[in-house]
């Protein structure tokens, strides 16, 4: 299950996750040629995308404060 986890919330489950969207889409009766369902699958990249790099970020200053502690303010100086 922590596999599964860890892939759907990687950036090659959000493209997986966004061509599920598109068939089931399909597969419920949109037409793939109205541009009503391309914007609607563009709006779930963008949304999937704007959250991995905040993932990313915030576990990048996770490991950086444990490394080098956390930053100082400039009373502490």
């Amino acid at each position: 299950m922590t596999h599964l986890l860890v892939w759907s919330l990687s950036p090659v489950g959000t493209l997986l996750n966004a061509a599920m969207l598109f068939v089931v889409l399909v597969a419920a009766g949109a037409s793939w040629r109205r541009p009503l369902l391309w914007l609607i699958v563009a709006i779930f990249v963008a949304a999937c995308t704007y959250f991995d790099v905040r993932a990313y970020v915030a576990r990048k200053r996770l490991v950086m404060n444990r490394m080098w502690g956390p930053p100082s303010t400039e009373e502490e100086r």
